[in-house]
């Protein structure tokens, strides 16, 4: 796999595309959970490749672990430069919506509910959040992708948590303290 990244910073189109087919889905689901916006998360993805593809020569590794985090610093520096752009000021609350103004699927009212849920997490504790909880990286891999202290990522996830804790009632209705 190595030497596919080597390619790629040469600008070999196969090595690429090759790059992309493995990591477009999942960039895609990252910055849909951050942005909540799967039209936003759509252009944010094609972005972040035109990057990889104009920039790979600029990785400093070889190795796929590198690439990885280099891609996915692309996507969340794309992400955070829309939010100062205060594109995403809306929150969508479903208590907004009149009845049968909206109808939800079985399959997709859980997701629309966390993607709604982590909209209200402010950003700074978003990104480390939706990296570690829903796309399973380590704290390590976090660590260089946002080029901070493992012990500060730890910390971010654990406030993002926290501010959900506090700000959302559990089953029975009360918040917790």
């Amino acid at each position: 796999m190595d030497d596919l990244i080597a390619k790629l910073k040469k600008g070999d189109e196969a090595a690429f595309k090759e790059v992309m087919a493995m990591y477009k889905k999942p960039i895609f689901h990252y910055l849909s959970l951050l942005m909540g916006d799967r039209q936003l998360a759509e252009e944010l993805t094609q972005d972040t490749f035109v990057k990889v593809y104009f920039k790979a020569g600029t990785l400093q590794s070889d190795t796929l672990p590198a690439a990885k985090a280099w891609i996915y610093t692309i996507a969340t520096n794309l992400a955070r430069s829309e939010f100062r752009k205060k594109r995403i000021r809306r929150v969508f609350s479903l208590s907004e919506l009149g009845e049968g103004q909206a109808s939800y699927r079985p399959d997709v009212e859980g997701k629309l509910l966390a993607e709604q849920l982590l909209a209200m997490v402010p950003e700074k504790w978003r990104v480390p959040l939706v990296m570690k909880e829903m796309d399973n990286f380590s704290f390590e891999e976090i660590s260089r992708v946002l080029n901070k202290p493992i012990g500060t990522v730890k910390s971010l996830v654990f406030r993002g948590k926290d501010h959900l804790r506090k700000q959302f009632p559990d089953a029975e209705g009360a918040t917790h303290a």
